[in-house]
């Protein structure tokens, strides 16, 4: 529909998705090699990361991050995912290149890029996974 707001492309979580234990998963945006914004990822199931503040939980403004590029998803039985949304020009979990829509395993310290862009996500999380 023309005039839709962008969060129409609505990213629907699986069955298995759940909130986190509070406090237990916290993401690092770095940028040449500073950590520039801490957010508490445990405080919802999943968080889309992309480039458009308005449709994305995690803000990444770069022109090769899509506005909704890729999703952190929690799962119920533990452990964090990811998920490429179809973007344009993909994402890497430890230069490793990602499967567009389909979900990757995420363990804490692994170091997310999406697109070209110049900042790193990565995922800090319970020391026993």
């Amino acid at each position: 529909l023309p005039g839709a707001p962008v969060a129409a492309m609505a990213y629907e979580p699986p069955s298995w998705s759940t909130v986190p234990p509070p406090g237990s998963y916290t993401l690092e945006i770095i940028r040449d090699g500073v950590v520039i914004e801490t957010v508490d990822a445990s405080t919802r199931a999943h968080y889309i990361l992309g480039r458009d503040p308005a449709a994305a939980h995690v803000h990444l403004p770069h022109p090769s991050v899509s506005r909704q590029h890729a999703v952190i998803q929690h799962r119920d039985s533990g452990g964090v995912w990811l998920m490429d949304l179809g973007s344009t020009h993909g994402t890497t979990i430890n230069k490793k290149a990602c499967p567009s829509r389909a979900f990757v395993a995420l363990p804490p310290g692994a170091m997310v890029r999406l697109g070209s862009g110049s900042r790193l996500v990565t995922l800090l999380g319970p020391p026993d996974e």
